[in-house]
């Protein structure tokens, strides 16, 4: 089975994936450094060691469609704190749009394999959003965790702010 997805469907998800993730890291970024780092038995610990691994997904991915390498891994020291983590996010960002704005439905539809996997690069795309969704689910628990009412970052909620901000425009 195939994912089928065009062109502006896939801008759309990493406009998104953009949106939610900037939520989360701006209300973390109100956190004192103490819950920022406190274990909280995630997937990576803390709040900041799951937004470090969201960010070496991102970066992953896209280095891996963009050059056909993952890259190594991100180790604590590599980002160690939040100003760290949001200067390359906002690098990545950039790098991200220009890469949303190339993509054609002929090169979604391309044959991208992983290892002796076959994907087309649509799916692996997918696969990236929802490996981000998943981890920022994750950090939205953690604020709650700690006490705090977490910005909601549905897609939903993408859609609706999305089209407020245009109407305004």
């Amino acid at each position: 089975m195939t994912m089928v997805m065009d062109a502006r469907s896939a801008r759309t998800l990493f406009a998104y994936d953009r949106w939610a993730s900037r939520l989360l890291i701006e209300a973390a970024a109100q956190l004192p450094e103490e819950e920022l780092v406190r274990d909280l038995r995630g997937s990576f610990g803390s709040i900041l060691g799951t937004l470090r691994h969201l960010l070496w997904g991102e970066r992953s991915w896209l280095r891996f469609w963009t050059e056909n390498a993952f890259g190594p891994n991100l180790a604590p020291a590599d980002y160690p704190d939040l100003p760290s983590i949001v200067a390359s996010w906002s690098a990545l960002e950039t790098e991200q749009d220009a890469f949303a704005r190339g993509l054609t439905d002929e090169r979604l539809a391309a044959d991208f394999p992983v290892q002796e996997n076959d994907y087309v690069l649509a799916e692996l795309i997918q696969h990236a959003m929802n490996h981000a969704t998943h981890h920022r689910g994750q950090v939205v628990l953690m604020l709650r965790q700690l006490g705090h009412t977490p910005p909601g970052t549905g897609f939903q909620q993408f859609l609706t702010a999305s089209r407020e901000s245009l109407a305004r425009v």
